[in-house]
């Protein structure tokens, strides 16, 4: 081949190239493509939560599930990111539990069996916790109903169950509306007067860098564990029977936005 041939095959070769270089966009080393996002940022079901509502059978048959009531908690489901890592928690109907999770194409997938407490029930309750821990390993569709403001998850397991599920929102705040604020709350309760006795109080802040002061009131939904520091989201609304000489404001969990183990 001569060495014009060559320069005139090269030419587009070099063209080809250079367009390629362009296209990709510029970073530093060990940078991460800008063009290809982390999981957390298509996680449309983190700091959401959930209660069965209806477990449907291949064949429509509709199997018995508990209901929120005095005598009953339902089953639950909650996703949250642990320090980064997304964990999807919960109560199984007779103990809780928890386990890593990902998305993956819009796609829920839990990525082991959820490890839960050992506390015994009875066979119904047990045999149904099993089938349902069992189930979200074999997660074939999910799908929410808005992703900007969702209010129901359909789980579509390979045996051909149907897992309906509400959100746990509206029935925790009683369906009142109220403003959303986030606030820190530090890893230890402490003792402090409410209304005509002695209570054990959450310590609260808006910012990072006010100092702690006391929230006399509970937080619906919140399930506090000493010797962790959290962020959360909640709705302010007015308690319609507050305790004597307490705050006629109540907080309702909306989501947990971060956590953190404290050593001390």
């Amino acid at each position: 081949m001569s060495i014009s041939s060559s320069l005139r095959w090269l030419a587009p070769c070099a063209l080809a190239v250079g367009l390629a270089a362009c296209a990709s966009p510029p970073r530093g080393p060990g940078a991460q493509d800008p063009r290809f996002q982390p999981a957390a940022a298509s996680d449309v079901y983190a700091q959401t939560s959930w209660d069965l509502a209806r477990w449907t059978r291949p064949g429509g048959a509709l199997r018995q599930i508990p209901h929120p009531s005095q005598t009953s908690r339902p089953v639950t489901i909650s996703f949250i990111h642990d320090q980064g890592a997304p964990v999807v928690s919960g109560f199984g109907g007779c103990n809780q539990y928890n386990a890593p999770y990902t998305v993956a194409n819009g796609l829920l997938i839990v990525r082991s069996r959820p490890v839960s407490t050992m506390m015994a029930c009875n066979p119904e309750a047990m045999r149904l916790e099993q089938d349902f821990l069992d189930g979200l390993t074999r997660i074939t569709s999910s799908t929410l109903d808005n992703t900007g403001n969702p209010r129901r998850l359909t789980l579509l397991l390979s045996s051909g169950d149907t897992l309906d599920f509400g959100r746990r929102i509206d029935p925790a705040t009683g369906g009142q509306m109220g403003p959303k604020k986030l606030v820190y709350v530090d890893s230890e309760r402490v003792p402090c007067n409410a209304g005509a006795g002695r209570a054990m109080c959450y310590q609260v802040r808006d910012s990072a860098a006010q100092p702690w002061q006391l929230w006399y009131g509970d937080i619906t939904g919140f399930n506090f564990q000493p010797g962790v520091r959290y962020r959360l989201r909640v709705v302010e609304v007015r308690d319609p029977n507050p305790p004597a000489d307490a705050s006629g404001l109540k907080w309702v969990l909306d989501a947990v936005v971060e956590q953190e183990p404290v050593r001390r």
